[in-house]
């Protein structure tokens, strides 16, 4: 842990999915203050519908971290009043803090995208869906709207061709790490938290992904369609139904302007090549 001085007691980690856990083991590494975390309740996963805790909860867990499951925002408020935190810090946490936490406590959420663009559910998958070169991280004063807040720090990150789902989640989860530590580090106080307002004109929005929208039309652009296979390869998986299976794509690539698979997942199979793939089923199929 570092042992640079940070004039803070008690700090409140809240997030749930894996996006949110390499920012709060950089927390653990290098800010020497007692952190709570806070993530969603433990919920019912997979096939066997088994209860189990968020990613967050995990970490905070293998760190012996206090942890918190509010279910409700009086809980949530009950439990922050007592902890009475210095700093509050959000991501993908999922849930709107109500006006009175953010009016009395320092609450910075980091955004997946450079603000105003992309406020809410699903900035990644957006990014990746509208084929974007740039995309980056946003760190707000969080106010009671979604995503709304002041703006204290951005910071680009390049979108690569290959990149899909996954490794922009990486890229964008190291980054918030990265610029989260350094902001604390460079404002070891935070009693005058300010920064510059955003411009709201000029917002646009993203929406939780519902499994319709993973369907690919294959009369649609193969542009389009393949922003569509990065956006959400390999989870939850973009879609076709071949011979009354669904088949996720999970890569593909352009050439000789047609759009072709080049890894898949078969309904009850495991990721493969789509030349694997051909080998049982020479007929294949087409994207375009």
């Amino acid at each position: 842990m570092s042992g640079m001085l940070i004039n803070m007691k008690n700090i409140i980690f809240m997030g749930t999915p894996q996006f949110a856990v390499p920012i709060l083991e950089e927390l653990i590494k290098e800010i020497p203050a007692t952190l709570h975390v806070f993530s969603k309740p433990d919920t019912a996963r997979g096939r066997g519908q088994k209860t189990s805790p968020s990613p967050v909860k995990q970490c905070a867990e293998n760190h012996n971290l206090p942890v918190y499951t509010p279910k409700t925002k009086e809980d949530l408020m009950h439990e922050v009043t007592k902890i009475t935190p210095d700093l509050i810090i959000v991501v993908a946490y999922a849930v709107i803090l109500p006006k009175i936490i953010t009016d009395h406590f320092i609450c910075i959420n980091i955004h997946a995208s450079i603000l105003p663009q992309y406020r809410g559910a699903s900035p990644i998958h957006t990014a990746l869906l509208n084929q974007d070169k740039i995309t980056g991280i946003t760190l707000i004063r969080m106010n009671e709207k979604m995503d709304e807040g002041d703006i204290l720090k951005v910071k680009n990150v390049t979108i690569s061709s290959h990149d899909t789902l996954e490794t922009l989640e990486k890229k964008l989860s190291k980054e918030s790490s990265l610029q989260m530590v350094n902001y604390i580090k460079k404002n070891p106080h935070l009693k005058k938290v300010s920064g510059r307002t955003q411009e709201h004109e000029k917002a646009s929005y993203c929406y939780k992904i519902t499994k319709d929208k993973l369907i690919i039309n294959i009369n649609n652009d193969i542009k389009k369609n393949l922003g569509k296979i990065k956006a959400f390869s390999p989870k939850p998986g973009a879609r076709i139904t071949h011979n009354g299976k669904i088949i996720k794509i999970i890569d593909a690539k352009i050439e000789n302007n047609k759009l072709l698979p080049t890894k898949i997942q078969p309904e009850g199979k495991k990721i493969m090549s789509y030349a694997d793939y051909l080998l049982g089923n020479p007929e294949g199929f087409t994207l375009c």
